[in-house]
């Protein structure tokens, strides 16, 4: 095997201290431009390539960030890494990803910040360690009943107005009876929820409640938006959204709905819905239009294709990614930004 080259091989070769060969390569301090170019040269010459341990411990900086996602059988936080994958690259960044990870190990973990999934996690995480163990963190936000530390800064997707947008899409398409479906509770006070009921509250009327396809009572976990809040043991739990969508299928059927269009709470939680539909002899659109949150590759890739409303994911990933490094490296930064959202129209809504 190959020995390794040392700082210290170059620097008897050029005849300089250590010091000298260092302040070159980390392009720190001032070294005589004849001694740079030579010592750069044997540098070159010899293959030399730096110890990422030993200079992130120089520079105090390991060029990597984590991303905290606890679902990652959502294909929408795999879009988000994947923007924060494309924006960290431009920074000379690596973006780490953990699904599995509690607080206490991030004291061990080599990163220079970290972006969190929700504004519930940052908000626990600032709450409980933040104070003690300073590490800059951004956020990801929809919207919901929690408040990040002012200390995050948040990049915001609001769901309650995808929410208004995603039920105007479908009046125009002729859809006035339309259903939501949920994992949470009917009384839980989300987002998503909220919208749905003042929007629909004066079609239905002392059936709203019968429209909202709560699957929680039907789970072992009977979680709420913001469960994670409360009790440590769920922190890293993985929602399994595809098979709660079936479960709410089964809701629809059983109570022999009349609507003619249904609203999922994202686009895997709609592609169990529409699959068992379909087992159950349903056709879609034809017989009942279905419309999601997320505009994931998953729902790009799903037959039919199923219509969407999301902002550019990718961008949004690249967006976090961009303002932590930022953040990082002490740049002026806005603590709070929204990003816009827009429908993206598949096969599985259709004009009534």
């Amino acid at each position: 095997m190959e020995q390794k080259v040392t700082r210290k091989d170059i620097a008897k070769l050029a005849g300089v201290s250590v010091s000298v060969v260092s302040r070159t390569l980390n392009n720190s301090g001032y070294v005589a431009e004849e001694k740079k170019k030579r010592i750069l040269e044997i540098a070159n010459d010899l293959h030399y390539v730096p110890h990422p341990v030993a200079m992130s411990l120089q520079q105090a900086r390991t060029k990597q960030i984590l991303f905290y996602c606890k679902d990652l059988h959502n294909a929408f936080n795999i879009d988000l890494y994947t923007g924060m994958l494309e924006g960290a690259k431009d920074y000379g960044y690596m973006v780490l990803i953990n699904g599995n990870l509690e607080f206490d190990d991030i004291r061990n973990t080599m990163v220079d910040g970290i972006i969190f999934q929700n504004e519930a996690l940052a908000s626990r995480y600032a709450k409980e360690y933040g104070k003690n163990y300073y590490m800059p963190a951004v956020t990801a936000s929809f919207g919901e009943p929690v408040d990040p530390p002012k200390a995050v800064p948040v990049i915001e997707w609001d769901v309650s107005e995808s929410m208004d947008k995603a039920i105007a899409y479908l009046r125009k398409k002729g859809h006035r009876k339309i259903a939501y479906a949920s994992p949470y509770p009917y009384s839980d006070n989300n987002g998503r929820s909220n919208s749905w009921k003042r929007n629909m509250r004066y079609v239905f009327r002392d059936t709203l409640e019968n429209y909202y396809l709560d699957i929680s009572s039907l789970t072992e976990q009977k979680y709420s938006s913001t469960y994670w809040l409360d009790e440590r043991s769920r922190l890293s739990h993985e929602e399994t959204f595809y098979d709660k969508g079936g479960l709410a299928a089964d809701i629809f059927l059983g109570r022999k709905l009349d609507a003619t269009a249904i609203l999922c709470f994202n686009d895997e939680f709609a592609a169990g819905l529409i699959q068992r539909l379909e087992k159950r002899g349903y056709r879609i659109p034809e017989d009942l239009s279905v419309m999601s949150f997320d505009a994931s590759f998953h729902g790009r890739s799903f037959s039919p294709i199923i219509t969407s409303i999301a902002p550019d994911n990718k961008k949004f990933g690249s967006d976090l990614a961009t303002l932590l490094i930022r953040y990082i490296n002490g740049e002026k930064i806005s603590y709070f930004t929204r990003q816009p959202v827009h429908i993206r129209e598949g096969e599985s809504v259709k004009a009534v």
